[in-house]
């Protein structure tokens, strides 16, 4: 609650901190914008909006338009490389004021400590990081996570302020065939009234609403104007992705309108720092929209509003008395750019750039706490990356342009000395994933075409969601080289060429993230972007889409560290089908 010094400024007996003159709020709750409008601050929080108050401060807006901090409803900040300080570094003064983070690829990795890590690591930012305690760690039995978490392990963050729900249930046929492991998850947080999110990419009918019966209230996987209205009738809300690898906010345009709008929001689940540096966050989410054809007021409203609706975010998304000061000066409403950045009525950022203010925050601090080392895998030798050739037909990842789900297809491969090789001519490549936890020699197996590859090999520690080492390459010996090298690094990316290392990124931090500034670690991404635009490797976002080729929950055929997995039958496969 708010103490009694905020009832005698909003009445006037004392005085405000701070007068936003001259500006045009944008009211979600009558659909209007209220012109020449001064809104009053006191201690972080609106206390007044054309009341007549006095303040110690002014600043003149001179005619902008204003509107409440932008929410990024689903974003994993591991995905971004950066810590969660630098990544408030380069999000906030693109207008983002809050993100809800579900940090399952930590959780995956480390466990309760990597949820813990978060908490500590995202504390007293410029930017609020509110968390979804991670509900499939690991996310399916059909590869290695670093850590599995029960009901028990999860209740001590029901009691967490920053901590909103339960995140995304990406073990669909675990809902749908009851499993008492996750139905317990979703009671612990149903029954304290708090949100549970969803993760049903293509679920429809019956299925859909046993799902949604459940309690599962949200969902960011929708990639047809039709799913999402299927889901949206059913009761949930849905969450238009603009992510790197998948990017379906515009597919999803035919489905807006006045009325749904309010039951949808933008957020962009996966998202590279470049392409935040290059293109933006939220703010590029809905200059995408508007550029669609969707009203700016809707736009904003699934950007800034509609998320502290749907996680009972009491005291944000909105320019009214007792609401927190986090706000957005723009001046056009069609082709939003963000000109200036308040933080509980601090301006934070001007023009794109952080202020000195902003450091205030303690986004300018070192990593806190410490995280052990997270990439521990058996001794490899050259061996390990051979395919024996077992007759017949093999099957073959299909990856998508734009999308992380795959097809499937049956080829008879390639064939030397009794093993698979790689094939570029046909753009089929060799993948392993190695499991990285505990050191079990774990390798699974498989071939996958799309990726473009033409020479050498590229590698991760980033493969979600368990994030074992994954890599995809043309030869043995390349193969090998980036799996040593991920090894010698702790994690991260690279590229190899024979025994030579052509870029790398290091990511100590559980093998996810760097310890390092943003602009540094955008430096480092650079060199993987030259060397897939020379070689003319497709897509957006290559590093992306390789590593969601070991998730096992998005259709339709993927491979981890036991092998490769059927999603839609939900069952491992053997790589050949027979002579």
């Amino acid at each position: 609650m708010l103490s009694t010094d905020f009832i005698d400024v909003a009445r006037g007996r004392t005085t405000a901190d701070l007068n936003l003159n001259n500006c045009r709020v944008v009211d979600f709750f009558r659909g209007r914008v209220l012109d020449g409008a001064t809104v009053s601050v006191y201690k972080g929080y609106i206390v007044g909006v054309n009341d007549g108050l006095s303040a110690n401060a002014s600043i003149d807006l001179k005619g902008r338009y204003l509107t409440p901090g932008l929410i990024d409803a689903h974003v994993h900040i591991e995905s971004s490389l950066l810590s969660p300080a630098e990544y408030a570094r380069i999000t906030v003064p693109r207008g983002s004021t809050a993100v809800v983070a579900d940090p399952h690829e930590i959780a995956n990795v480390l466990g309760y400590d990597g949820i813990s890590w978060m908490l500590k690591a995202s504390e007293g930012l410029a930017l609020d990081v509110y968390l979804m305690a991670p509900s499939c760690v690991p996310a399916t039995g059909f590869d290695t996570a670093g850590a599995s978490l029960f009901a028990s392990d999860l209740a001590p963050f029901v009691k967490e302020g920053r901590v909103l729900g339960l995140g995304e249930v990406m073990n669909y046929p675990g809902v749908l065939e009851g499993d008492p492991r996750l139905m317990d998850k979703i009671s612990l947080f149903w029954e304290a009234k708090m949100a549970v999110d969803g993760h049903a990419p293509s679920l429809s009918g019956r299925d859909l609403s046993a799902y949604v019966l459940a309690g599962i209230r949200s969902d960011h996987e929708a990639t047809s104007p039709e799913e999402a209205l299927e889901k949206l009738g059913k009761g949930m809300w849905i969450m238009a992705r603009f992510g790197s690898g998948s990017r379906d906010l515009e597919r999803l345009i035919p489905a807006m309108n006045g009325d749904t709008c309010r039951r949808m929001m933008l957020c962009t689940d996966d998202r590279h720092p470049n392409d935040i540096h290059e293109e933006g966050h939220i703010d590029a989410a809905l200059r995408a929209l508007i550029a669609g054809g969707v009203p700016w007021m809707d736009a904003l409203r699934m950007a800034a509003h509609n998320p502290s609706l749907y996680y009972g975010m009491r005291n944000s998304g909105a320019i009214a008395p007792g609401y927190a000061a986090d706000l957005v000066a723009f001046s056009d409403p069609a082709h939003f750019e963000a000109e200036r950045v308040f933080k509980s009525g601090v301006l934070v950022a001007e023009d794109g750039i952080a202020l000195k203010s902003f450091d205030a925050y303690g986004a300018g601090r070192r990593l806190y706490p410490s995280v052990r080392d997270s990439v521990n895998i058996k001794w490899l030798e050259e061996k390990d990356f051979r395919i024996p050739d077992e007759g017949g037909a093999a099957r073959i990842i299909e990856t998508k342009p734009g999308s992380i789900i795959t097809g499937a297809s049956e080829e008879r491969p390639s064939v030397k000395d009794g093993n698979c090789v790689s094939d570029t001519a046909r753009d089929i490549l060799k993948i392993f994933v190695i499991e990285r936890h505990n050191g079990s020699g774990n390798i699974g197996k498989g071939l996958i075409r799309g990726l473009g590859l033409k020479r050498g090999a590229v590698g991760s520690t980033v493969s979600h969601d368990s994030h074992n080492m994954i890599i995809a390459g043309v030869d043995d010996v390349s193969i090998f080289k980036a799996a040593r090298r991920l090894n010698a690094m702790k994690g991260g990316f690279v590229i190899t060429d024979g025994d030579e290392v052509l870029a790398e990124l290091a990511l100590p931090v559980a093998g996810l993230m760097s310890d390092q500034s943003a602009a540094d670690v955008l430096k480092g991404l650079s060199g993987f972007d030259d060397f897939f635009k020379a070689e003319g490797v497709p897509g957006d976002s290559p590093l992306m889409t390789l590593s969601f080729m070991a998730l096992p929950v998005i259709p339709s055929l993927k491979i981890t560290d036991k092998g490769l997995v059927d999603v839609d039958k939900f069952e491992m496969v053997p790589l050949f089908r027979g002579p």
